[in-house]
C-alpha cells in the first residue's frame, strides 16, 4: 500500500523506522519500572533534569499515518536520554495508546498534568503534517510549571527524508534543552527595533524587557509547496494545522452542537491582569497559552501560510486577553494606516471571532491593524455574499464569485468597548486586546460549567494577494465561514454582573436655506438639544435599550446614486445608531425588505430588547414617530399626532445555520393602519446545499379608509461549491403587497431564476477564473410576460489582487404597453497591487429605455462607475468615486448626461483626532456639496463631532432661465444663471458620552 502511495523512498523509510522502533522498545524496558509512576497515581517533585516526550500528533488526519508520531516520539525519547545533562522519563506510561486522547486534543492543561504526574520539569510535544510528499514537524519544549514554552522548533522537507528531518529535529531540541536554566524557564531574547521616537520590544525604554521563546526553523529539501489534493477538509488540534478527508458533514451540520473534529483551545486563566499597550512583556503572556501555526484559506485553502503569526489567550472573570506577534519576513509589505474607527478594512489585519452560542448562526468579530485601529462588526451565518445569483438580491450575481476565502464581511454598525494597543517592530507588528465579557451575549453558565463557543482567528495580508490565513482550516468544499470555526473551551467562573450603559447625548444645529420663491437666505436660530440612551444586560443573553428623544444628526452622508429616469425607487441604508444595534435580528433575506427602519422618521421615545434564550432568538423594538404630526395647519387631524411603530422578531435555530423564524410588523396612525405577518426559514442540506422558503401577508388601510391585502410566497435553493454553484428560485408577489415599516421597490411579480457558475483554480499568477450564467422570468397576475433576463459572464481572478469581469445581458422589459428588448454589457476591473494607490472602474453600455410614462422609448445607455483610492502616507487617505450615466437616442441625440463627482479625504492627526472633507458635485444638478468634520473620538462610545456642511446650486436651476429672483415678475438686474446660490448651510455640533458600569 505504501509503495503505491509514496514510492520506493518510503517503503525504505518505514522499514529502518520499524526497526529503530524494535531497538528503542528494549531500551524503554529498563526505564518502565523507574519512571511509570504516573500509572499509581503518584505525584512526584519535579526533577529539573527531567524531561518526557508525548506523542506527535497526526495533523494530516490519516490513520494509516499514525506511527509516523509514536515513531518520531521514540526517537526523541531515546536520543534524548543519551544527554548526560537530562533524564529522560515516562516513555511506557506515555505511549501507552490509552492515554492517548487528552494528548492527542492538543489540551495543553493535560500535558503539563502529565509532565507533572511524571516528576518531569519539561515536556516536548508537537505535531506533523503531511500534504502529499511534504512533511512539516513541529515541536515545542513546554515548562511544566509555568506552562511556558521555552523553546520552538520546525522542520520542513520531503516524506522521504524522515529520518534525516528528525536527526535534525532532535538535535535543534537538544541545543535548546541544554540551554534551559534548572531552576526555572530560560528564554532566549529577540530585541527588536521599534519605529523611530519608540523604545523597541525588551529595551529600556520599555516597562520591561519582552523574552520570547527562541524559535529555530530547520529545512530540508524543500520544493515549491504544491497545492493539497482536492478531497481534503482541513481541520485540526491547537496551534497546529490538521486534514481529514471529506465523509459526511460533520456533526454541527447535520445536527446541533460543535464541528467533529475541529481544532479546540483552552485559554489559560490568569490573576495578572496585562496592561494593554501592544508590547507584550506582561508575565502573564508568559503562560498563556500558544497557537503558532495557521494555514491559508486564500488564496490557496490548506497550504500553510507564507508569514509567521503568534498568538496568546488568557481570561479572568471579566475579559478575555488575546495578544499578537504578527511576523513578516519583508516588513515593507506591511500595509497599515491610521484611519478611523471601522475604516481599517484595505489594511492588514488580525481579527478574532467569537460564535458565542456555538450555533452557527452569528459570531462576534473584533479586528486590529499595525496602529490599533479597532473594528467590529457581527457576522450572520450568510454574511460575507457567496454565489446567490438572484436578481434583486444582495450578493446577487456580483463580480469574482470565485474569488472566496477571505475574511467574511459582515454588519460593521455594531459597536463593542474593548481595550486593545498596538505597536509597530522591526518585522511586522505587535498588539493585544481585552475583550469584557459584557460586550458580548453569550449563555448563562452555571458555577464551574465550562463554556464553549465558536472561534477563529484571521489574519489577511494584502500585498501577497489578499493572503488570508486561519486558525482552523477552511475548505472551499464546505459553504460558509462559521460551520467551520475551531471551539474556544474551558472558561468558566465568568462575571455575572450584568451591563448597563448610559449614553447622555447634546447635539446644537444652526441651519439656515434659500427661499426661491422671494430669493432671501433664512437663517433658524440654534436649536440645543438633549436626549439620553439606556442599555441594561436583563441577562446574558438579552439586552433592553430604550431612547428618549434620540439624536439622529446625519453625521454619515448617504451615498449617491444617480436619481435620473430610475423606474422604481432607490433603497438608501439606515445610518442611525439607535436602529443600527441588533439590526441584524430583524433582518430577513427575501425579495422585499421588512423592516425598513428609515420609516420611522422622528422618534420622540422607543424601546427595545433583543438577544437569545436557548435556542430562540428575539428581538423587539417599539417607536413613537412624531412626523406625520408635523404639520402647519392647526386644523389638520394629523396636527401633532405620532405613529406608532411595532416590530417583533423570533427565530428558532434548528441547526447549523439553519431556522425557522417570525416577523411581525405594525403601524398605527390616525384610522389608518399597516400590519405584516408571516414565517420564513433556511434549511442548510449538507456540506453545500442549502434552501430557504418564505410566506408573508399584509393587510393595509389607508387614511381614506381604503383597505388592501397582499401576500409575498418565496423558495429558494442554492449551491455553493469549489467548483460549481448554482440556484434556482421563485417568488409570488401580489399587487396589494404593502408595508409601511418596509421597503417595497416592485409588486405584481411572480417570478422564477436560475443559474450557476463554474469556478476554476489554476491558483498561480491566475488564480482563479470561470463563466457565469443566470436567466430568470417574470410575469404580473394577469399573466403578461413582463421581463426575460439571460446573461453570462466570465470572472477573472489575478495574483497582486488584479480582478477582471465581463458580462452581457440580453434582456425584454415590457413598459407603458410595449415590450422592449435590449442588449447590454459590462466590465469591471480592480487593482490593488500598492499600499499607496488602489483603482477600480465598471463600464456598462447597451440598449435602455427612457421611462417617460407618455412615450416611453429605447435608447443608447452608457455608464461608467470607477474609484481611486490615494493613501500617500499613514494619516492621510483620500478616495474618489466617479458615476456617471448617459443616454442618447438611437440616432445619437442626447436625453440626458449625469456625472456625480464626490471626494472624500480623511486625515487621521492622531489616534483620537480626525477630519473628513467631502466634496461633491452632479452636473445635472448642477449642484455643489461640501462637508468638513472633526471627530475626537475616546471610544466606541464617547465621541465629539463638530462640522459644517454647505451646499450649492447653479442660479438657473433655482430660478429660472428668465431670471426673476424674487418673484416679482421683473428679471433681476444682477442676475446670472451660471452663478452659483447658496442653498442651505449648518454648522453643528454632537457630543455623547458614555458612562458604563
Amino acid at each position: 500500500m505504501w509503495a503505491n502511495r509514496s514510492g520506493a523512498a518510503l517503503t525504505s523509510a518505514t522499514g529502518r523506522l520499524l526497526a529503530v522502533t524494535l531497538v528503542l522498545s528494549s531500551i524503554q524496558g529498563g526505564l518502565r519500572a523507574q519512571t511509570d509512576r504516573a500509572t499509581s497515581g503518584e505525584l512526584a517533585a519535579l526533577d529539573p533534569r527531567a524531561v518526557t516526550v508525548v506523542p506527535f500528533s497526526n495533523i494530516s488526519g490519516d490513520p494509516a499515518d499514525g506511527w509516523i508520531g509514536v515513531g518520531i516520539a521514540e526517537t526523541v525519547f531515546a536520543d534524548l536520554d543519551r544527554l548526560e545533562a537530562l533524564s529522560v522519563v515516562g516513555s511506557a506510561s506515555v505511549l501507552d495508546p490509552s492515554r492517548r486522547q487528552d494528548l492527542d486534543s492538543g489540551d495543553q492543561t493535560a500535558v503539563r498534568q502529565l509532565g507533572r504526574s511524571l516528576g518531569a520539569s519539561w515536556v516536548v510535544a508537537g505535531g506533523f503534517q503531511r500534504v502529499g510528499e511534504q512533511l512539516r514537524i513541529t515541536a515545542r519544549v513546554v515548562a511544566v510549571e509555568t506552562g511556558t514554552v521555552v523553546h520552538n522548533v520546525k522542520v520542513d522537507g520531503a516524506l522521504g527524508e524522515l529520518f534525516a528531518l528528525q536527526d535534525r529535529l532532535v538535535e535543534e531540541l537538544g541545543n535548546g534543552l541544554a540551554g534551559v536554566e534548572p531552576e526555572g524557564p530560560r528564554m532566549a531574547t529577540r530585541v527588536q527595533a521599534g519605529p523611530i521616537g519608540r523604545p523597541a520590544l525588551g529595551s529600556a525604554g520599555s516597562s520591561a524587557g519582552r523574552r520570547e521563546p527562541a524559535t529555530h526553523v530547520v529545512r530540508g529539501k524543500v520544493p515549491p509547496a504544491a497545492p493539497p489534493t482536492r478531497d481534503l477538509v482541513r481541520t485540526g488540534v491547537t496551534g497546529r494545522i490538521a486534514v481529514e478527508r471529506v465523509g459526511a458533514l460533520p456533526a454541527a451540520a447535520s445536527g446541533v452542537g460543535i464541528l467533529t473534529g475541529r481544532p479546540t483551545v483552552r485559554p489559560t486563566r490568569t490573576s495578572d491582569r496585562p496592561n494593554i499597550d501592544g508590547r507584550l512583556d506582561d508575565v502573564v503572556w508568559r503562560s498563556a497559552t500558544t497557537i503558532t501555526e495557521f494555514v491559508q484559506s486564500r488564496p490557496l485553502d490548506g497550504v500553510p501560510a507564507t508569514e509567521d503569526t503568534d498568538v496568546w489567550i488568557a481570561y479572568d472573570n471579566a475579559n478575555l486577553y488575546l495578544a499578537f506577534h504578527l511576523h513578516y519576513s519583508d516588513p515593507t509589505i506591511m500595509r497599515a494606516n491610521r484611519v478611523d474607527r471601522d475604516r481599517a478594512f484595505q489594511d492588514d489585519r488580525i481579527s478574532v471571532y467569537f460564535d458565542t452560542f456555538l450555533d452557527q448562526q452569528r459570531a462576534y468579530s473584533f479586528n486590529l491593524n499595525g496602529y490599533g485601529v479597532q473594528g467590529d462588526q457581527i457576522i450572520n451565518a450568510r454574511s460575507g455574499g457567496g454565489f446567490s445569483g438572484r436578481s434583486g438580491r444582495r450578493g446577487g450575481g456580483g463580480f469574482f464569485p470565485g474569488s472566496g476565502g477571505g475574511a467574511p464581511f459582515g454588519d460593521r454598525s455594531w459597536d463593542a468597548l474593548f481595550e486593545s494597543g498596538a505597536q509597530i517592530v522591526d518585522d511586522g507588528y505587535t498588539a493585544e486586546m481585552a475583550i469584557p465579557f459584557k460586550s458580548l451575549r453569550y449563555p448563562q453558565r452555571e458555577g464551574n460549567t465550562s463554556h464553549r463557543w465558536g472561534f477563529q482567528i484571521v489574519r489577511e495580508i494584502q500585498d501577497k494577494d489578499n493572503e488570508t490565513n486561519v486558525w482552523a482550516p477552511i475548505s472551499r468544499d464546505v459553504a460558509g465561514f462559521l460551520p467551520q470555526m475551531g471551539v474556544l473551551d474551558g472558561m468558566t467562573d465568568l462575571s455575572t454582573s450584568r451591563n448597563l450603559e448610559i449614553l447622555p447625548t447634546m447635539t446644537a444645529i444652526n441651519f439656515g436655506s434659500l427661499d426661491t420663491a422671494t430669493g432671501d437666505f433664512n437663517v433658524l436660530d440654534t436649536s440645543p438639544e438633549g436626549g439620553i440612551n439606556f442599555k441594561y444586560g436583563v441577562t446574558s443573553n438579552l439586552t433592553a435599550d430604550f431612547t428618549v428623544n434620540p439624536d439622529f444628526s446625519q453625521i454619515e452622508s448617504d451615498r449617491p446614486q444617480i436619481e435620473v429616469n430610475q423606474r422604481f425607487p432607490l433603497f438608501f441604508s439606515e445610518l442611525r445608531p439607535f436602529f443600527l444595534e441588533g439590526a441584524e435580528i430583524f433582518s430577513v433575506q427575501a425579495p422585499v425588505t421588512f423592516v425598513h427602519t428609515r420609516t420611522i422618521v422622528d422618534p420622540a421615545y422607543g424601546a427595545k430588547l433583543t438577544g437569545k434564550v436557548g435556542k430562540t432568538t428575539v428581538g423587539v423594538l417599539y417607536a413613537n414617530d412624531m412626523a406625520p404630526g408635523k404639520a402647519d395647519d392647526a386644523a389638520d387631524p394629523a396636527f401633532e399626532q405620532t405613529a406608532q411603530t411595532f416590530i417583533g422578531r423570533v427565530r428558532y435555530d434548528l441547526y447549523s445555520e439553519s431556522h425557522v423564524g417570525l416577523i411581525a410588523t405594525n403601524r398605527d396612525f390616525l384610522d389608518g393602519h399597516s400590519r405584516l405577518v408571516g414565517l420564513d426559514s433556511n434549511f442548510r442540506l449538507g456540506n453545500t446545499h442549502a434552501i430557504g422558503l418564505s410566506a408573508i401577508g399584509t393587510r393595509h388601510r389607508d387614511l381614506d379608509g381604503a383597505d388592501t391585502n397582499g401576500h409575498l410566497l418565496d423558495m429558494n435553493f442554492r449551491k455553493t461549491g469549489r467548483n460549481v454553484s448554482y440556484f434556482a428560485s421563485a417568488y409570488d408577489l401580489s399587487p396589494g403587497f404593502q408595508t409601511d415599516v418596509g421597503f417595497v421597490r416592485r409588486v405584481d411579480q411572480r417570478r422564477v431564476d436560475g443559474g450557476g457558475s463554474y469556478t476554476f483554480w489554476p491558483e498561480h499568477w491566475l488564480i482563479s477564473w470561470g463563466p457565469v450564467v443566470n436567466y430568470g422570468r417574470n410575469w404580473n397576475f394577469d399573466g403578461m410576460l413582463e421581463d426575460e433576463n439571460r446573461s453570462a459572464g466570465v470572472n477573472f481572478s489575478f495574483a497582486r489582487n488584479i480582478g477582471f469581469s465581463v458580462g452581457y445581458n440580453r434582456d425584454m422589459e415590457r413598459f407603458g404597453g410595449i415590450d422592449f428588448d435590449k442588449n447590454s454589457y459590462r466590465a469591471f476591473a480592480r487593482v490593488s497591487t500598492s499600499r499607496v494607490v488602489s483603482v477600480g472602474a465598471g463600464f456598462n453600455w447597451g440598449d435602455q429605455i427612457f421611462f417617460d410614462p407618455v412615450s416611453p422609448f429605447l435608447g443608447r445607455d452608457r455608464g461608467v462607475f470607477s474609484f481611486i483610492n490615494i493613501r500617500p502616507i499613514a494619516q492621510f487617505n483620500s478616495q474618489i468615486n466617479v458615476n456617471t450615466n448617459r443616454l442618447a437616442t438611437i440616432n445619437g441625440t442626447e436625453i440626458f448626461d449625469v456625472k456625480i463627482f464626490r471626494a472624500l479625504s480623511t486625515y487621521q492627526f492622531t489616534d483620537r483626532l480626525l477630519f473628513r472633507n467631502i466634496t461633491e458635485y452632479n452636473t445635472f444638478d448642477k449642484a455643489i456639496g461640501l462637508n468638513f468634520l472633526v471627530t475626537y473620538r475616546v471610544n466606541a462610545g464617547t465621541v465629539f463631532y463638530v462640522g459644517y456642511d454647505d451646499h450649492y446650486q447653479q442660479a438657473d436651476r433655482l430660478f429660472g432661465p428668465d431670471g426673476d429672483v424674487d418673484g416679482d415678475g421683473i428679471r433681476d438686474p444682477f442676475y446670472d444663471p451660471k452663478q452659483y446660490e447658496q442653498t442651505n448651510r449648518a454648522f453643528f455640533m454632537k457630543f455623547q458620552y458614555l458612562f458604563r458600569y
